[in-house]
């Protein structure tokens, strides 16, 4: 298989959606040494946000790369993931 075609691991979309990531940018993101990305499915929703305080996932180019349109990735787990 041509190294082009090839799906990368896991690990390796989780380091290029957390590189993509805008979740650090949000009102509702608590620093606790998370990485965001919590839209995609392998990353579980944060420890660390609980309250709603404003939500920057329907501008995120992961979700919209994805075609994601729900918001709160961090605090709820979406039907699509």
């Amino acid at each position: 298989m041509e190294e082009a075609m090839r799906i990368p691991s896991i690990e390796k979309q989780e380091e290029i959606v957390t590189q993509m990531c805008i979740c650090p940018d949000c009102p509702s993101w608590i620093e606790g040494g998370e990485k965001g990305g919590f839209c995609f499915d392998t990353i579980p929703k944060s420890r660390y946000i609980s309250e709603e305080k404003g939500c920057i996932c329907p501008g995120c180019p992961v979700a919209k790369r994805v075609g994601f349109s729900d918001s709160y990735y961090c605090i709820n787990e979406s039907g699509e993931k």
